[in-house]
């Protein structure tokens, strides 16, 4: 009789350390603050789009 088997490579098995697999730890009043820059930003750059728009 037969045995079927599966033959696994050390090297596939082994999980690599990476630079992406890093957790980012921040405090909330800094995550809000990063949100609240770019919300601003967005908001300025909507303003002059729609006001480049309106002037033409």
């Amino acid at each position: 009789m037969y045995s079927i088997y599966m033959e696994v490579k050390p090297e596939l098995t082994r999980t690599k350390s990476s630079t992406w697999h890093k957790e980012v730890r921040a405090s909330f009043k800094k995550v809000v603050a990063f949100d609240l820059l770019f919300y601003g930003l967005g908001a300025i750059t909507g303003a002059g789009i729609i006001g480049a728009i309106l002037l033409s």
